[in-house]
């Protein structure tokens, strides 16, 4: 199931598509996703927290709120082995969420050397998908429409 994009980016500024009103992206909610929870062992995936994660998003998808899921590297990134699981870890946590509506996009973390392979792999199946980027002054951020 592929969700159409509801979100679109202009000028590094968020807008939804439907009525291309601005988006403030402090109303987003962060939802840190640590990424030994997700890959308990290699390529074992805690299925139970994904459901809950997914119950989460439906609930905010009911309240129209939306969120910006945000991985976190709590295990060695440092190889191209590493970053490979890293990213099939989060692709796999995009398909369980695949038709929450509430999902805007993911952040880039600055611990994963290929951003672009990040996009690109869950780009594939997740088209609607925003990134995000946290900017060296904590109060901005810069977003990108892959």
């Amino acid at each position: 199931m592929k969700l159409d994009p509801i979100f679109t980016v202009k000028e590094n500024k968020l807008f939804k598509i439907a009525d291309n009103s601005q988006v403030d992206t402090n109303t987003l909610r962060r939802v840190e996703i640590p990424w030994s929870t997700v890959e308990m062992e290699e390529e074992i995936y805690n299925e139970e927290f994904l459901a809950v994660l997914r119950d989460q998003l439906k609930q905010m998808e009911a309240l129209n709120t939306f969120a910006v899921l945000v991985p976190i590297a709590d295990k060695e990134l440092t190889t191209a082995e590493q970053q490979e699981a890293f990213i099939n870890a989060y692709n796999h946590t995009a398909r369980r969420v695949k038709d929450c509506v509430s999902v805007a996009g993911f952040e880039l973390i600055p611990e994963l050397k290929d951003s672009q392979a990040f996009m690109d792999t869950l780009a594939i199946k997740h088209a609607q998908y925003v990134y995000f980027t946290k900017a060296e002054n904590p109060s901005s951020e810069s977003i990108v429409k892959y």
